[in-house]
């Protein structure tokens, strides 16, 4: 009975391991992250796989000297900058700025990265450095590429 009860344990042991190391690789990209200009995204899982979502976006000494204060700053920030003009008016902080899925690599995501300075969307993709770090790509044509770092918000 105890000789079973191990081989069940280690058995169960070897299942978790064998099957943690996807779903942990997948976790690691959901959470706060802050891009390199220090906008804040919520990345979370979505019916597309993982999206990202611009809940703090970045405000600058102009910002602030032009709306008096940070707050009433990001709530004016608008994608003025779509190429569909219907949509420039809709507001910067809840919109969806990257949308990923998971792919045979566990700490590698692509998809699509929507950039709102230019109103682009681009091919993208999410290489996890670590814990704490990735590293997010856009590129148009796939030759013209952009990379920036993002770092995990710590709440």
């Amino acid at each position: 009975m105890r000789v079973r009860g191990l081989l069940f344990g280690l058995a169960a042991a070897v299942a978790m391991a064998v099957g943690a190391t996807p779903v942990a690789a997948q976790a690691i990209v959901e959470g706060s992250w802050k891009s390199g200009n220090g906008s804040q995204i919520v990345i979370a899982p979505c019916p597309a796989g993982f999206c990202g979502t611009l809940t703090k976006p970045a405000v600058s000494a102009e910002d602030l000297a032009k709306y008096g204060d940070a707050e009433t700053a990001m709530k004016s920030f608008v994608d003025d900058k779509n190429e569909d003009k219907s949509l420039r008016s809709r507001p910067l902080v809840g919109l969806e700025l990257l949308s990923v899925k998971a792919t045979d690599n566990p700490w590698y995501f692509e998809g699509q990265v929507y950039n709102p300075s230019d109103g682009k969307t681009y091919s993208g993709a999410i290489n996890v450095l670590g814990a704490d770090a990735m590293m997010l790509k856009g590129c148009a044509l796939y030759v013209f590429c952009k990379e920036e770092q993002w770092t995990r918000v710590v709440d």
